[in-house]
């Protein structure tokens, strides 16, 4: 199940590779092919964005038992490379404020909160981040 356009491996050994041609899903897989998490992404859903330039982080999951093994990085670091490749500057996520894993993980990987907020489940907002999309050597 890996794409030919095989992106790297994380620490325990799954793999990367693009699940769709545009680049709005990236899978990583097992050497044994099991699926161990996912990405999903495309054109941002706010009205104060500029598509043109921003592509939107909609979802990463990745099995439990993939958990602080380098999954989420290796898919996040797919997503980078893929805005890279396509030219765009920013990328913006949504992560609901009582989800503490998810806002540590973004915030170690560069992502800032932008100030927009909207309302959540259980009273608690989603935080709208935003990050500048690097080049590899900066």
């Amino acid at each position: 199940m890996v794409a030919s356009g095989d992106g790297g491996a994380a620490p325990n050994g799954a793999r990367t590779g693009s699940a769709v041609t545009e680049g709005r899903a990236h899978v990583a897989v097992t050497s044994q092919h099991r699926l161990v998490g996912f990405l999903m992404a495309g054109p941002p859903k706010f009205n104060d964005i500029n598509a043109a330039a921003v592509r939107e982080l909609q979802q990463i999951g990745v099995d439990p038992n993939g958990r602080g093994r380098g999954v989420g990085s290796l898919l996040h670091e797919m997503f980078m490379q893929q805005l890279r490749a396509d030219g765009f500057t920013h990328a913006v996520l949504e992560c609901w404020e009582a989800n503490a894993r998810a806002q540590a993980f973004y915030a170690q990987h560069g992502w800032r909160p932008d100030g927009s907020r909207r309302p959540g489940p259980l009273g608690r907002d989603y935080v709208r981040m935003r990050m500048a999309v690097r080049t590899p050597s900066g």
